[in-house]
């Protein structure tokens, strides 16, 4: 059960599942709204229109940690409803909640978590999986929650997927494949068999991965690279093959601009 208190900054989601881990062969349940945290013009329309063919979503509150004075891009849709939300207005501790992230990139949907948790106690089991039933998902396989599974996807036997993972259109995953939390697989890469990718990695557009290869955390694999040997942590690497280049910047300044957010006291990175 939720447990209400007297601040909503201190309320506790409760946990919907046993844990966080399941197979994607679990009927979905069919849901009116959804919560999206965070806000990204470009993502914002994706996560509405798979959550609307997954779930059939049609309502769709967005709560953000900041303020977004101009969409980046259109996102509006007269057959899907949108209300923008900041936290100090919404209500966490409705009896259900439904939640999924409002952006694609892995170091936003981090930072989103980590915020969120910590000031409304939105823990993993409250966030939804959106996948697709145009692609194939293995029995053997498990996934933990907010997992984004878009069209014509392949995901092979007795693979691992992790918290917050995004693998979009047209990407295949081999067998026995380990992909952690906050990962995004852009759009048609080929990950081969035995592949490990550490948290928070993302593999470009059109990338290949050959086998046993293991990527690690938070780095960066460009367009179009072919892996044929591991990758270290925190790093951007690309070409043919596969060479790092120089450290993955971006997730350092993403580290600092959550321990600013969290410092402050507004829950907002100080300008």
């Amino acid at each position: 059960m939720i447990r209400h208190v007297a601040r909503l900054q201190h309320v506790t989601v409760r946990k919907r599942y046993p844990s966080t881990t399941m197979h994607m062969k679990q009927q979905p349940v069919a849901r009116e709204k959804l919560t999206l945290l965070g806000f990204c013009g470009g993502a914002i329309p994706i996560v509405a229109e798979m959550a609307n063919e997954a779930l059939h979503c049609s309502v769709f509150d967005i709560v953000k940690n900041v303020d977004v004075k101009y969409p980046d891009r259109p996102y509006e849709w007269p057959e899907f409803t949108f209300v923008s939300h900041r936290p100090g207005t919404y209500d966490f501790a409705r009896e259900e909640p439904n939640f999924f992230f409002g952006v694609l990139d892995s170091h936003i949907k981090y930072i989103l978590f980590s915020w969120f948790n910590k000031h409304y106690g939105v823990e993993k089991n409250a966030y939804v999986n959106l996948v697709h039933p145009s692609s194939y998902y293995a029995r053997s396989s498990v996934n933990e929650q907010g997992f984004l599974l878009e069209p014509l996807c392949v995901v092979s036997s007795f693979c691992k997927i992790g918290f917050g993972v995004s693998v979009k259109r047209s990407c295949s995953i081999g067998h026995h494949a380990e992909i952690q939390d906050y990962v995004s697989v852009n759009p048609g890469a080929s990950i081969s068999g035995n592949v490990r990718i550490g948290e928070g990695t993302t593999i470009g557009t059109g990338a290949t991965i050959n086998n046993n290869v293991s990527i690690g955390k938070r780095s960066f694999v460009g367009a179009g690279s072919v892996v044929t040997k591991d990758v270290p942590d925190g790093v951007i690497a690309y070409g043919n093959p596969c060479r790092v280049v120089r450290e993955n910047e971006r997730w350092i300044k993403a580290i600092e601009r959550l321990q600013a957010m969290l410092a402050s006291p507004s829950g907002q990175q100080p300008r």
